[in-house]
């Protein structure tokens, strides 16, 4: 048992630290850009998604279209770029496509995704974890700005996709917020798993009340895993003076969320569990 399988087993059991592991993030980062390097030479200095994309190539290197940071706080920025063509064409039929860059540089959505880093700053172990996962975000326009879609690639480690209405909404920075963190966390527990299997192999599927159809119980995992550290996260937003523009939002989603998970609380005691994975559930137990 190497030392941050190690790491990883004390933060899953430590049932009082907080679901996104602010203690853990740095060491698994540190572990995804080793793999990393030693898979296609990519680091921190010159990781784009597409370079990842095309074993270590970027045909438009660094092609950084701004960096975004919270507003009123000495944070890290997130920095946004094009989406590449490669994954354009793949999620073609998704209900969204890329912003251009003249879109994203003269409309209100710069100023929507800032108040949505606002947001995330609230808690700082949250923007933090989040900010050393996240270092490529690309904004996505939705067909209808009521509906949010983001997605996460476990073969790219350090990238996110992630709507945000073409125009301001009621509630927009928090929906952002919530996308943001959702693939975030994703990425998390891809790592996570990268150096200690939660899941055993199987055919078996799972129901997902997400998905609304069967899946893999590794993909029921995430998203049980990922919806618990929202549920959480906005748990302790609500305590905060920025959440009274959005109490009721927070309140309405937790309420779904823990609806949702109900629906498949049996998954956590499910036989495709490794032992590490029951330790796992039994965190996740807590939320749900």
């Amino acid at each position: 048992m190497n030392k941050l399988h190690n790491l990883i087993l004390a933060a899953i059991k430590n049932h009082g630290s907080p679901l996104w592991f602010p203690e853990l993030t740095e060491d698994l980062v540190n572990y995804g850009w080793q793999k990393l390097y030693e898979k296609n030479g990519l680091q921190a200095a010159n990781y784009s998604t597409e370079a990842v994309l095309n074993d270590g190539i970027d045909h438009s290197p660094r092609s950084l279209i701004i960096s975004v940071k919270p507003s009123v706080k000495a944070l890290p920025a997130f920095n946004i770029y094009p989406m590449p063509d490669k994954v354009a064409t793949l999620y073609a039929d998704s209900g969204t496509k890329p912003y251009t860059t003249e879109i994203l540089q003269n409309s209100t959505i710069l100023q929507c995704l800032q108040e949505a880093f606002d947001i995330l700053a609230e808690i700082s172990t949250v923007y933090e974890t989040v900010s050393h996962l996240v270092a490529s975000l690309h904004i996505l326009q939705p067909d209808d700005d009521d509906f949010d879609i983001s997605y996460s690639l476990p073969n790219i480690p350090f990238s996110i996709f992630v709507s945000a209405p073409s125009k301001r909404m009621n509630n927009d920075a928090v929906r952002v917020a919530e996308g943001i963190l959702h693939e975030a966390m994703h990425l998390q527990l891809t790592l996570i798993e990268q150096c200690m299997p939660l899941i055993v192999e199987t055919d078996e599927k799972y129901f997902s009340p997400w998905k609304n159809e069967y899946r893999h119980p590794r993909g029921v995992l995430h998203a049980i895993y990922v919806f618990c550290v929202i549920k959480q996260f906005f748990g302790f937003l609500s305590e905060r003076k920025i959440a009274k523009q959005c109490n009721q939002y927070l309140t309405s989603r937790c309420e779904v969320i823990l609806s949702q998970l109900a629906e498949i609380d049996g998954f956590l005691n499910c036989s495709h569990l490794t032992q590490d994975g029951y330790y796992f559930s039994n965190l996740l137990k807590n939320i749900t």
